[in-house]
């Protein structure tokens, strides 16, 4: 829980910060002042329980949340969520001597009747997204400790199932919100089962060029998460400069990305790179070797 800790807060706290920045330079702009916001609000987001404002006020999508500094920052009130869930299940199963898959399960049964029940809309509760991680859970265990052919076939005709119920689900529901769970079901079942069956090729593809480009921008993805939103604005200002002095039109979109992948990489070198988590020892390896 502190690797998670240390690895996601603090470039999440200087992004706090950036985006403070940005909008001071917007109020001296005469843009506009959104740093104007009450003291809970300030907390919640320097806490990353912005979401206990769905609770009393849910929404169709978590991003519409009025108390995030930035809309983006929804997907990081889950995850908290996520890992706090995930501490006390690795807690129980160790303590109770079970097996990690059944607690897994038993998280995925009550978000699926919670995803049922309120099939567009969004409390802010970890069951909202309580399927999506339990899936991904499911990819880790099928790819690196099921052992036997039941175990992977069980779990594969798990992904299949849940995509035939979306399928069917997704085009009956009369729902009347513009968030629709079963689809979000459909797009993460077919990209659990494509990261199951796509394994065999991993190393081919990341020794390719183009996986060699995707690893590199994967590496300041978190970065590129957390200050996308704040310089959109100012990313559109210098493409229109740009283009109103030298460049064609239709180059407004890639220099715009290029803004945008810059200010992230800068943001990666000095404000995520520092708290990276080195890898763990190996534990099996470093235990002595008893005497024969």
């Amino acid at each position: 829980m502190w690797r998670r800790v240390r690895r996601i807060y603090p470039p999440y706290f200087f992004s706090i910060c950036f985006y403070v920045a940005t909008r001071f330079v917007k109020v001296q702009a005469g843009w506009g002042n959104q740093l104007s916001r009450s003291v809970v609000v300030w907390i919640e987001n320097l806490t990353m329980t912005q979401w206990f404002h769905l609770l009393r006020h849910p929404v169709p999508y978590a991003y519409d949340n009025p108390s995030l500094f930035i809309a983006g920052y929804q997907s990081l009130n889950y995850e908290e969520q996520f890992y706090i869930v995930m501490g006390l299940l690795l807690f129980s199963t160790i303590y109770f001597r079970k097996s990690m898959l059944a607690g897994n399960v038993a998280v995925m049964i009550p978000a699926l009747v919670w995803n049922i029940t309120h099939p567009s809309i969004s409390y802010g509760s970890f069951l909202d997204y309580g399927v999506a991680f339990a899936l991904g859970s499911l990819v880790f265990y099928r790819l690196c400790k099921a052992s036997s052919f039941a175990e992977r076939a069980c779990i594969d005709l798990t992904f299949l199932s849940l995509l035939i119920v979306s399928l069917y689900r997704g085009g009956a529901s009369q729902a009347t919100g513009p968030r629709l769970v079963y689809s979000e079901w459909i797009v993460t079942t077919v990209f659990a089962l494509v990261l199951v069956y796509a394994r065999s090729w991993d190393l081919r593809f990341r020794g390719s060029k183009l996986g060699i480009l995707l690893c590199g921008f994967g590496l300041i993805s978190y970065s590129l998460y957390l200050t996308h939103q704040c310089v959109l604005h100012a990313s559109s200002i210098v493409a229109s400069q740009l283009n109103h002095l030298v460049l064609p039109r239709f180059s407004e979109f890639p220099i715009r990305v290029i803004v945008i992948c810059t200010v992230g990489a800068v943001f990666w070198y000095f404000c995520e790179r520092p708290f990276l988590n080195k890898p763990l020892p190996n534990r099996a390896s470093a235990r002595p070797r008893s005497a024969e």
